[in-house]
């Protein structure tokens, strides 16, 4: 089970708003049980715990008791390790 930071540009996730999850460390690979702490374009934090995964496809339970299901648009490692600039590997989702 890991632990994985996600932005939004919006205040909640709904249908069509996209999530990007990135790390700076360790390429992306969101799998069932991994936890994610995402921000909104607020500041707010919205936490959540994959309850499945399954190819491009995950379904996630928020901590304020709701579901959301998300498709996966792009799985990238966007810069090398030592480049401090971007983040080394991002996913990115849409809420469905």
């Amino acid at each position: 089970m890991s632990l994985w930071h996600g932005d939004i540009d919006s205040e909640n996730i709904r249908p069509g708003v996209q999530v990007t999850i990135s790390s700076p460390h360790h390429v992306v690979r969101v799998i069932t049980a991994d936890q994610l702490s995402i921000e909104a374009a607020s500041g707010k934090r919205i936490g959540g715990v994959v309850q499945d995964r399954t190819g491009p496809e995950m379904r996630l339970a928020l901590d304020d008791g709701h579901t959301v299901s998300l498709t996966m648009l792009s799985d990238d490692s966007i810069a090398r390790p030592n480049d401090a600039s971007l983040p080394f590997s991002r996913q990115v989702w849409r809420a469905d």
